[in-house]
């Protein structure tokens, strides 16, 4: 469960000392998940997280959880559980070809610290495709992922604070988006094309629970 785990009591006053970007960070991560939670709506979400970012204080910055941690409104935010990895964009040397994913009966995999460029092409037939997007970094803010799936699966892991859209054509298949919370605007974003045939596409993001989590089984 997320939570925010107070300091020691300050004394009065310190809850206008100034705020940094790393405790509003931190403040959108509870946001985010309680969002994933369903224990606020959508246009709370929305609301609260324009008020984290316009936040100078931590009493500005204290209201906006008090109904959703177990904090002292009295005590300063000092850090959230919940703290996910984001992604990194990196222009600066971009790739003008391709990525190219290319497999058939088979697996590929892209894992670990790697560039994601602009663009990635390729072909999935009977087998699979794995991006892991925790530690990669992106070549441009906004990268597009073009690769048909035939009768096979593409399975996307991305990180906090990413956007991703799906605009493909899907015959007889299912392209799931889950596990993800609203991005902030001007997030790093992923545009899924290609047609998809008789497979699947599954993007999960950090908030997403199995179902052994959910019935509170297992590891």
């Amino acid at each position: 469960m997320s939570s925010i785990q107070p300091s020691d009591p300050p004394v009065p006053g310190d809850l206008q000392i100034r705020c940094a970007d790393a405790d509003r960070e931190m403040v959108a991560s509870v946001l985010n998940a309680a969002y994933s939670e369903g224990r606020i709506t959508r246009d709370e979400h929305s609301e609260r997280l324009e008020k984290v970012w316009r936040s100078r204080t931590f009493a500005d910055l204290v209201p906006l959880t008090a109904d959703l941690v177990p904090t002292d409104v009295q005590r300063m935010p000092r850090q959230v559980a919940t703290s996910q990895p984001r992604l990194v964009v990196d222009s600066s040397h971009q790739e003008q070809a391709a990525d190219t994913l290319f497999t058939v009966l088979g697996t590929v995999r892209r894992q670990g610290v790697w560039r994601m460029r602009r663009r990635t092409t390729g072909l999935v037939l009977l087998g699979d495709a794995r991006l892991d997007l925790r530690q990669a970094v992106m070549e441009d803010r906004e990268c597009i992922v073009t690769v048909p799936v035939v009768l096979g699966e593409i399975k996307v892991t991305v990180p906090d604070g990413v956007e991703v859209v799906d605009e493909t054509t899907n015959i007889m298949s299912d392209v799931k988006i889950r596990g993800l919370a609203p991005a902030p605007a001007g997030a790093p974003r992923i545009i899924l094309r290609g047609m998809v045939l008789m497979g699947g596409i599954t993007v999960t993001g950090p908030y997403h629970k199995g179902l052994a989590e959910r019935l509170g089984i297992g590891v």
